[in-house]
């Protein structure tokens, strides 16, 4: 009897795929999104009791502190990329313009410094500038994405995977800043201090993802509760393996 590799290959990978995915897929629960266009004290109030309510059912409340600061520093990183756009508007400079992103950063600054971030929530809801906050969760650990719906400028992203790498190289907030007091924005202290706490926590930083995604920017922050959990990366990956062998298989059919 003649076997074809090929088909033997693609029913040994989906058994594979299936079993491992299979507790993923099946409990994988999500939240109601929170939808804001600030950030208020009853936002975090909210924020808070959606990651204890979490991590209390699977008994993992050690892990609050770090979630929760996590998640409201993107909170805030996501609101301010908001306002700076809402800045840029209203002085008529194109955010993707390298002279005009100094001259708007410039001022956008002066604005966070004359007035609290919340202040400008109700502009920001009369534009539709919301940062919506998603969890989504099983026993094998969590991911909460918080998303713009506006992708990320393009100048503001190579500043930001700038940031992200420089964090990578420490361990304490303190040497951050110390390293580079003079060249500091509230963004990149913010993601420095979600990298640090995620190392100090024993959590891979790379489960920390920011980027544009269908026209819209999510920072995604993953969170293992045990060695079950199978990264949302890897994920998408198997999933696009698999939907490339099925379309291998159809063509097979069709020979």
């Amino acid at each position: 009897m003649i076997v074809d590799l090929n088909i033997l290959y693609l029913i040994s990978y989906k058994m594979s795929s299936l079993l491992k995915n299979m507790e993923n897929k099946t409990i994988l629960k999500r939240y109601q999104d929170i939808n804001a266009y600030g950030f208020s004290e009853r936002l975090k109030t909210r924020v808070l009791r959606k990651i204890e309510e979490i991590l209390s059912r699977f008994k993992r409340l050690d892990l609050t502190d770090t979630i929760y600061t996590s998640v409201k520093e993107l909170i805030i990183n996501a609101t301010k990329a908001n306002v700076k756009r809402i800045v840029f508007a209203d002085h008529n400079l194109d955010i993707d313009n390298n002279d005009d992103w100094d001259k708007g950063t410039a001022i956008f600054r002066q604005k966070l410094l004359a007035c609290k971030l919340n202040e400008f929530s109700n502009k920001t809801k009369s534009l539709n500038y919301k940062v919506k906050i998603r969890y989504i969760y099983n026993r094998n650990g969590m991911r909460v994405e918080v998303i713009n719906n506006t992708p990320i400028p393009k100048i503001d992203e190579k500043r930001l995977r700038g940031k992200l790498e420089s964090a990578m190289k420490y361990r304490s907030i303190a040497d951050f800043y110390m390293d580079n007091a003079d060249n500091i924005e509230g963004v990149g202290m913010g993601l420095a201090l979600i990298i640090i706490l995620l190392k100090n926590q024993g959590l891979d930083p790379d489960l920390l993802r920011i980027g544009s995604e269908d026209e819209q920017t999510v920072a995604r922050l993953e969170i293992p509760f045990n060695d079950h959990y199978i990264p949302y990366r890897e994920i998408k990956f198997r999933e696009k393996l698999e939907k490339e062998k099925k379309d291998l298989d159809i063509s097979y059919e069709f020979k």
